[in-house]
């Protein structure tokens, strides 16, 4: 399925905003430490631009859910862009017992390590409307929020459209959040890493 999601920076502190939604009724679901390793053949070619190389890496994922459950999985992501704004991403996953060892597999296959992207992610929701903020090491706080609709036949404009309804419910909630609807933790960090 393809996900559509917005993510933002949060211009405000955590405890603030948590408080603000948390009086209108919103609840914290879970809380996850995730840790994402993105590795590539191509770092060479960032100078032609983050996502193409973005769209050529996997990323090696430890999530570790409310200190207990243990993810780990190998993905890949495919982003789609339309005239530079992010429309969706596809996503392939697969389970993976040693994380260690996949880094070993990739590397021993050329892949360099591009950036590892660590944050904490405390999730609440209401009504089914899921608000994860991310604590981003690095970097501060964001939040991401992903559309509930199946948009899999949707169009550009449509995807745009609910886009820009999903930020629109996030600034009536009282939020203090940045205009880009697109914020990427990894290009982000490779942009301040690369000096690019």
């Amino acid at each position: 399925m393809k996900e559509v999601e917005i993510t933002v920076t949060v211009n405000e502190k955590l405890n603030s905003a948590i408080n603000k939604i948390t009086n209108l009724g919103f609840e914290k679901i879970r809380e996850s430490y995730i840790k994402d390793t993105y590795l590539t053949q191509f770092e060479n070619e960032l100078n032609k631009g983050i996502e193409e190389v973005m769209n050529k890496s996997v990323l090696l994922r430890f999530l570790n859910a409310n200190g207990e459950e243990e993810f780990k999985k190998i993905t890949y992501k495919h982003k789609d862009y339309k005239d530079g704004k992010l429309i969706s991403e596809t996503k392939i996953n697969l389970n993976c017992e040693d994380l260690d060892k996949a880094y070993q597999l990739f590397t021993a296959l050329g892949f360099k390590e591009l950036i590892t992207v660590k944050y904490v992610c405390p999730v609440y929701e209401k009504n089914g409307f899921e608000l994860a903020f991310q604590e981003v090491e690095g970097l501060g706080l964001l939040l991401e929020v992903e559309s509930i609709l199946n948009l899999d036949n949707a169009t550009n404009l449509e995807i745009l459209n609910e886009k820009k309804n999903m930020y629109q419910k996030l600034l009536n909630l009282g939020l203090i959040i940045g205009s880009d609807l697109d914020v990427k933790k990894a290009k982000e960090l490779i942009k301040s890493k690369y000096s690019i």
